[in-house]
């Protein structure tokens, strides 16, 4: 599906951020090869209905390195980078092109590539902000640890059997099926830390539930990409939180947009309910 929107007429939609510029100009350096890839959908309400995900993740697994990011999103650079070359006199490239979920807006944690650097210990955000919304930011942080309480039950997930697990990390409680079958102490986001790759992992409100939909391996290795850094302006990170409360209050404020209705009448941005994965920082 390609599709070509304008700002204005996205604008015109009182509550929506708009998705950022596209990264298909961006450079690109392979920092490792992949043995494993995971597929997680975000918030389904349908695990067999790709439509009603918020976002299909994707887990990349490396000896140096995992990334986790936006399969979509990662769907849609190709695409246009695919475009832009089959239309080199073309005006524009299209907004948000290919598959994608029931999200319909910019969200940080979609938007995010989240970037574990097994060596260094640290885990890196690169976080594409939404079009008029400042520059591109990334932060450093040492490797999160959640603390997890182990338990006797097991249940089924993408035909694997996984045992629960439990913790307090940021100000949520987590609930994590994990299977020690798949010997990576790795998940989705920023959880790891279990005797086997988690598979599911949900915060007890139920807002944000990660789970895998499929784990693919192969004898031939894949590429591990990072995109040029320097398009990515060093920020801290309880400061891009900031920014992020600040977008789902007033976009058009941040952003500095202006937008009118069909009459010509100036539209103020409708605040976002605001719910953060992460409600405190260590």
């Amino acid at each position: 599906m390609i599709c070509f929107l304008t700002w204005n007429n996205l604008l015109a939609q009182s509550s929506k951020i708009l998705p950022p510029i596209n990264r298909y100009k961006y450079e690109t350096t392979v920092i490792d090869s992949g043995v494993m890839r995971i597929y997680y959908a975000l918030n389904s309400t349908d695990i067999n209905d790709i439509k009603t995900y918020d976002d299909l993740g994707r887990l990349d697994i490396g000896s140096k390195f995992s990334k986790y990011y936006s399969s979509f999103i990662y769907s849609s650079d190709s695409l246009n980078n695919d475009f832009i070359k089959k239309n080199p006199n073309a005006g524009g490239v299209p907004s948000w092109p290919g598959e994608r979920g029931k999200m319909d807006r910019w969200s940080i944690l979609i938007w995010s590539d989240f970037l574990k650097d097994f060596s260094g210990n640290t885990l890196t955000e690169y976080a594409n902000m939404p079009h008029g919304a400042l520059l591109n930011h990334q932060y450093t942080e040492k490797m999160p640890v959640q603390h997890w309480q182990l338990h006797n039950e097991s249940i089924t997930i993408a035909g694997r059997l996984c045992r629960k697990a439990t913790c307090r990390f940021r100000g949520r409680d987590f609930v994590a099926w994990y299977t020690p079958d798949i010997p990576h102490s790795n998940g989705p986001w920023k959880f790891g830390g279990l005797p086997g790759l988690i598979l599911k992992v949900y915060d007890t409100d139920n807002l944000y539930v990660f789970e895998c939909i499929s784990v693919e391996t192969s004898a031939r290795k894949f590429p591990i990409i990072l995109f040029d850094e320097k398009r990515y302006q060093p920020i801290e990170q309880a400061k891009l939180r900031e920014l992020d409360k600040a977008i789902y209050e007033d976009f058009f404020k941040v952003g500095g947009w202006t937008s009118q209705d069909s009459d010509g009448n100036p539209l103020k941005f409708v605040p976002i309910p605001y719910h953060p994965l992460e409600l405190e920082l260590e």
